[in-house]
């Protein structure tokens, strides 16, 4: 009996995971925060899911794989085109996080370290919830094509600092942690050309859980050396995308998609997880006033350098250019892995985290209810048939 009982349990939460948030998008909630939500009102009736070892795995791979998809996405040559104008918007976020560290480090009191971390959570779009999420909205293709080039250049910037501010208050341990990351940008391009030559030919299909199973060993390794899942499986994408064998033609676009459907179905077990680790000490007056006062400032702040620069640094231009602005705010799954950091290494106030929380809720929400959402796909007898 318990464990049938355990067997319904574990139904009953995958199936609430996978479609309760799916349903909730016709009320404009984003399914990460459908999930985050349900994982925090189920930590009040099951507080063994906390420490569950099953969901813990999903959620690795749900992030792991979000992370590598996000990576492939990364199209070196075509962030080439338009280096100028990303470089300068670029300097714009990094003058912008100087300000945030600064501001964060004398109101709150906090360590350089853990204030430059921070302002990652409060900056840094999300490229995997936002490129989901355009997909539901009525967009331009240059309006697309923006999010994507500016989010993925600001994530690729994000990761960088985040591995460097992990590491900046021991020297040694920096510079292990870079010996390990060049030896994987050494050894990944000789793995895949491995893969490639003698086990793909040979193993027809294989291609998705090769990705999968290799990012999640990266970012377990980057884990260890004292980084976060993300930066080794942003790695393991990033490389990947350099073999017209997993990007290019037919097949290349077929492993493509099946890599998005596999993420689809983990990443909302991360969320979920994020949810039940959220202690209810996180949330009280002061963490409320501190995430609202996050938002007043801080969106405002970010929508105003991106749409600046959209404006002034991009030779191609774009009607209303707004809207490019407004769909970078989302910061959820950084906002997450941020706060997951910085409640699991520093010592950081209950308040702030929850602060930090209830930012990222408010910035993500944004896009949802501001813009025009496509209509929903209608299945007639011609795309529906009975065997």
């Amino acid at each position: 009996m318990p464990n049938f009982n355990q067997e319904i349990t574990y139904l009953i939460l995958f199936s609430a995971v996978l479609i309760l948030p799916k349903l909730m998008r016709r009320l404009r909630l984003p399914e990460g925060i459908s999930c985050i939500l349900l994982g925090l009102l189920s930590s009040y009736f099951w507080e063994s899911f906390q420490e569950d070892q099953l969901l813990l795995l999903l959620s690795r791979l749900g992030i792991t794989s979000l992370f590598l998809f996000a990576g492939m996405e990364v199209d070196i040559k075509t962030l080439k085109t338009h280096s100028n104008g990303l470089l300068k918007h670029l300097s714009v976020s990094l003058i912008m996080m100087g300000l945030c560290s600064a501001f964060l480090a004398n109101i709150f009191h906090l360590p350089t370290q853990v204030a430059i971390i921070f302002s990652l959570g409060l900056l840094t779009p999300s490229t995997g919830f936002i490129l989901e999420s355009i997909k539901d909205f009525r967009l331009s293709e240059g309006q697309k094509y923006w999010i994507s080039s500016k989010s993925i250049a600001e994530e690729i910037l994000a990761v960088m600092v985040l591995f460097i501010a992990l590491q900046s208050n021991d020297m040694q341990k920096l510079g292990m942690s870079l010996g390990v990351l060049i030896f994987l940008l050494l050894a990944l391009p000789l793995i895949f050309k491995i893969f490639l030559k003698f086990v793909a030919p040979y193993a027809p299909k294989s291609e998705v859980a090769f990705l999968i199973l290799l990012a999640l060993i990266c970012g377990v390794v980057t884990k260890k050396i004292g980084t976060y899942y993300l930066v080794g499986a942003f790695i393991v994408g990033i490389i990947a995308g350099r073999f017209k064998h997993f990007l290019g033609k037919v097949e290349g676009i077929n492993i493509f998609n099946s890599l998005s459907i596999f993420f689809g179905i983990f990443i909302p077990f991360y969320f979920f997880k994020a949810g039940l680790s959220l202690s209810g000490n996180l949330f009280n007056k002061e963490s409320l006033l501190i995430g609202i006062g996050f938002a007043i400032f801080i969106i405002p702040m970010r929508y105003s350098a991106v749409f600046y620069s959209q404006k002034n640094f991009i030779s191609d231009k774009v009607k209303r250019p707004w809207k490019v602005a407004l769909s970078l705010m989302p910061t959820l799954i950084f906002g997450l892995v941020i706060a997951s950091i910085l409640r699991d290494r520093f010592e950081v106030k209950d308040s702030l985290i929850g602060g930090l929380f209830i930012y990222t809720l408010i910035s993500s929400f944004l896009p949802a209810f501001a813009f025009e959402r496509l209509p929903p796909k209608r299945y007639t007898s011609e795309t529906v048939t009975n065997d």
